[in-house]
């Protein structure tokens, strides 16, 4: 008969999450720790089975939720604000992009449409 404790239980559990491709909280923060502590991420890639842009994602996230609580943040307030930001960005490169049309319409030219 075989008896399960609650730590082999666990680490069944956190095989069995890997084996299906999804991670806990806790296994994603230990992988990131290690990319914050200098590890080669196509290393931790390679050996972990996840993808860089994952663990580039995952990273992101961490650093992301840290800033978030310095300020008193939610994630989702920080992510809402940045993207926000990349909106209000691509706004004016648009106003541009469409000013420098005009104008090449005006002197005779083509536009870059």
């Amino acid at each position: 008969m075989v008896k399960l404790t609650m730590e082999s239980l666990t680490e069944l559990e956190v095989e069995m999450e890997e084996k299906q491709g999804r991670w806990s909280a806790a296994k994603k923060a230990e992988v990131v720790l290690r990319l914050l502590r200098g590890e080669l991420i196509d290393a931790v890639s390679r050996e972990c089975e996840v993808t860089v842009e994952t663990l580039t994602r995952w990273r992101e996230d961490f650093i992301a939720a840290g800033v978030a609580g310095l300020k008193g943040k939610t994630l989702e307030e920080v992510r809402i604000a940045a993207l926000e930001k990349k909106i209000g960005q691509q706004a004016m490169e648009l106003e541009l992009h469409e000013k420098k049309d005009q104008f090449i319409r005006s002197r005779g030219g083509r536009s870059s449409k």
